[in-house]
């Protein structure tokens, strides 16, 4: 009897469900890039793997809103560059949005400022 209570234990722990976090979070349906050119414009690539609506935002540190931009579920391919001439320096943040997530990604703007060329011009002068 004995050895029948403790093949059912053995039984019943074997069969319970295992409860564990996810190795890995749940993969958004989307992907971005983005990055600062030399002529400070932000160039912005979203690419879906899944007919779903992702909202594009561009805040200043004082989380203020620059830019929105809706990707419409259609569109599974998006490319903007947004120009960058009119905001001071500093640092901005992108939001990629769907209903399944958030993707944000930081961007600096530095506008560096214009080096006149050292011109060095050697005269021979005579010997007196």
């Amino acid at each position: 009897m004995l050895n029948f209570l403790s093949n059912l234990i053995c039984t019943a722990l074997l069969s319970a469900p295992v409860v564990s976090e996810p190795a890995t979070p749940k993969a958004l349906p989307f992907e971005v890039s983005a990055y600062v050119t030399t002529e400070n414009k932000i160039r912005v690539a979203v690419e879906k793997t899944a007919p779903e609506p992702v909202v594009v935002l561009l805040r200043n540190s004082k989380n203020e809103i620059l830019f929105q931009e809706m990707i419409s579920k259609k569109d599974l391919k998006y490319a903007a560059k947004l120009d960058m001439k009119n905001l001071t320096d500093g640092a901005y943040e992108l939001e990629f949005k769907s209903a399944q997530g958030v993707i944000r990604k930081q961007v600096n703007v530095a506008t560096q400022p214009v080096a006149e060329p050292a011109r060095v011009i050697l005269m021979n002068t005579p010997a007196e």
